[in-house]
């Protein structure tokens, strides 16, 4: 069970000896997310009794503007028919006083007014309203003190509320990406309830079909929502992929493309950029490490989803450089990112977001020891580059585009060096935040968009793609799978040699990524064999290769190239299939110029009667071609 951390005027308070005989218990203990509930929270009065001025309080997880629809409803005392309405009772002869306050509302306090209130005399809150869609246990913080002048405390232990996730609603499942012919390999299959938590209680039986044996399997409850089917293999080479079903879900698993030799490379899925609001590991003082909530209050939380639920291969937690992100968070940070690092099936980095007015920075570590940059000494990119060097450790600098304004200042230095990779995609690419209506292309297009991608690439950066979720609220990992799961989130694609910190960085320094939209589609792009991410010289025009396997059917894929004339699309195929493979070769190369790749599929459905239809995008890495003359 975790302790869940929330800004409030009382997050700070310093944990003083604990009260005795007191105590609060919460009926019901057990709750379906999602679910409206009438809540009773009993606080039985200590042995000291209390008087004027004292009282009990406790605070519930509310959201705030996009977070709010993952949270308790706002307690008010305003609209009895109303969600989150409040009131309080006592079995004393005593006024109690009721207020509401925090920096989100969420903190409701009863005080003795009137009278005073004898050992084993009851405080009653009554709230009724809609919980939190998040299936992880609650620890109710909740406080006392005596009389008005007494300091307050924590009650021990804190009263627990268990959140149980609803039917299953979603079914995934994740085959590694790239497989030789008839080698053995794992196929997850994970069943998540409608706001993407992990359906513990599915006890479907799944059937699996297509290019592999036909098998079977009940999930029971040492399951929990996941099966791993193991020794699969693929006697055909090329992309293939796996049908999975029950009774009423059905899923294909992602396309493996099938080797007939051991590739040089293969494409490993991670999320680089994801908050867990509550810090490394929710410290009761001063212990908060960023701002957004996320789905989760811990990293090791948002490490066991993005590891075992979304099924990602590698990831980082990368809390905001706000002050409460404190030294011996950092360490704990780095502590928690390196007990998850398995070389072989998940690897983390080192990371947190510097904040900088002039554009937001993942700011990435290979290796763990190194100090953090605060935006807050160092606010200037060439500041932030100039205290890297100094360290002279290997890092890297990811920039995320919040908002396209004329103004923006994110490309107005060049770093090639730190700066290999950028989010192209993101929670960023929602409209507002607050709609699951994406607008994939919003920091890709516009040459003369001093926030876009095609600007930065036309103005000299050379600049890889990833994308990554910054989950505000999101699970991270995961897509907008339903209209519950409101939030986008990219995902960042490495093609490395194997899985370890090593050669996923390798990857990193060669810009051998692409981004996704969330989906896990499959994309290989190269120019006279040099991959993704490349840049070399020639004389002759070179030739393209580019295979694609979608997660629904491909409506386009464009072969964009930059020269001298500005952007053009110089191929276009439209398969209006999954899979699609085709060669290019540009016989109008005669000066330097660059290229990359992107993918749309289909659009897909209307996730609720206020939101636009969905389509999934990846995108390339430019491949940097300069002339050579002969």
């Amino acid at each position: 069970m975790q302790i869940l951390r929330f800004i409030s005027l009382f997050w700070f308070c310093q944990t003083l000896p604990v009260l005795s005989q007191s105590g609060m218990t919460v009926s019901p203990e057990s709750i379906l997310v999602g679910s409206a509930q009438k809540m009773r929270f009993e606080f039985i009065v200590g042995a000291s009794g209390m008087k004027i001025g004292g009282g009990a309080r406790l605070q519930l997880p509310v959201g705030n503007l996009e977070t709010e629809p993952y949270f308790w409803d706002r307690p008010q005392t305003d609209l009895p028919d109303a969600r989150g309405f409040v009131r309080v009772e006592t079995s004393a002869a005593a006024n109690l006083k009721l207020k509401l306050y925090g920096r989100r509302g969420g903190v409701i306090e009863c005080a003795v007014q009137k009278g005073e209130l004898q050992a084993g005399d009851k405080v009653i809150i009554h709230y009724s309203g809609v919980t939190q869609s998040l299936a992880w246990n609650l620890k109710v913080r909740v406080e006392e003190r005596m009389d008005a002048q007494s300091e307050w405390r924590f009650i021990e232990p804190l009263p627990v509320i268990r959140f149980i996730p609803q039917k299953a609603v979603t079914l995934l499942a994740v085959a590694p990406s790239d497989v030789m012919l008839n080698e053995t390999f794992e196929l997850a299959v994970v069943l998540l309830d409608r706001f993407g938590n992990r359906a513990r209680g599915f006890r479907g039986k799944i059937d699996l079909s297509g290019s592999v044996d036909r098998l079977s399997h009940t999930f029971t409850e040492t399951d929990s929502g996941v099966y791993i089917f193991q020794g699969l293999s693929y006697e055909e080479s090329g992309f293939q992929r796996i049908f999975v079903a029950d009774s009423f879900l059905t899923a294909h698993s992602n396309y493996t493309l099938v080797h007939k030799s051991k590739p040089r490379y293969q494409r490993l899925f991670g999320d680089s950029h994801f908050h867990t609001g509550g810090g490394a590991d929710n410290l009761r003082t001063n212990g908060r490490g960023g701002d957004h909530r996320g789905n989760f209050t811990t990293a090791d939380q948002a490490y066991r989803y993005i590891r075992d639920v979304m099924r990602l291969d590698f990831a980082s937690s990368s809390e905001h450089d706000i002050p409460e992100f404190t030294e011996p968070v950092w360490q704990k940070s780095q502590s928690i990112s390196n007990a998850f690092y398995e070389p072989g099936r998940f690897t983390t980095f080192f990371a947190y977001e510097w904040t900088a007015p002039v554009g937001h920075h993942v700011v990435a570590y290979k290796d763990s020891g190194n100090a953090v940059v605060s935006r807050h000494q160092n606010d200037s990119l060439d500041s932030l580059w100039q205290k890297l060097d100094e360290q002279g450790a290997p890092a890297i600098t990811i920039p995320h585009v919040t908002w396209p304004s004329p103004g923006h200042e994110i490309w107005a230095s060049i770093h090639n060096g730190y700066r290999k990779l950028g989010e192209i995609y993101s929670l960023w690419n929602n409209r507002w935040l607050l709609q699951p209506a994406d607008d994939p292309q919003r920091f890709e297009l516009g040459s003369d968009g001093v926030w876009s991608y095609q600007y930065a690439w036309a103005k000299g950066h050379r600049v890889g793609v990833i994308g990554s979720s910054d989950n505000h609220t999101g699970h991270p990992g995961a897509n907008n799978y339903t209209i519950y799961t409101q939030h986008t989130g990219g995902l960042a694609v490495v093609l490395a040699s194997e899985n370890s910190r090593d050669a996923i960085w390798g990857a990193f320094q060669q810009r051998r990524t692409y981004a996704t939209t969330g989906t896990r589609i499959l994309l290989d792009f190269s120019s006279d064999g040099n991959p993704m991410g490349s840049e070399y010289s020639s004389d002759k025009p070179p030739t393209f290769f580019v295979a694609a396997a979608g997660t629904n059917r491909i409506m386009k894929i464009e072969l964009i190239k930059h020269d001298s004339g500005g952007y053009q699309t110089i191929y276009l195929e439209k398969p209006d299939s999954t899979v699609c493979t085709f060669e290019f070769i540009d016989a109008r190369f005669h000066e330097n110029s660059f290229y990359y790749v992107r993918v749309t599929q289909v659009d897909e459905y209307w996730r609720s009667p206020w939101a636009n239809t969905t389509s999934e995008m990846a995108w390339s890495s430019p491949i940097w071609l300069n002339y050579h003359k002969p």
